[in-house]
């Protein structure tokens, strides 16, 4: 996986470590073996306070 040590103006490295969570979350959540109702979700809520974070820095 790459790695990058630039952050993007305006966004800064709490926000990015906020955003990853949020994401890997989500792809945790929405995981084959465990996808229920519940998981999407929780998947589709990590991915708005992601989003939130991004927007929010912008």
């Amino acid at each position: 996986m790459a790695t990058h040590t630039h952050t993007p103006p305006g966004i800064s490295d709490a926000s990015l470590h906020v955003i990853r969570d949020m994401i890997l979350l989500a792809l945790d959540a929405t995981d084959p073996e465990r996808l229920t109702a519940e998981s999407l979700t929780e998947a589709r809520h990590a991915m708005i306070e992601a989003l939130d974070v991004v927007e929010g820095a912008a």
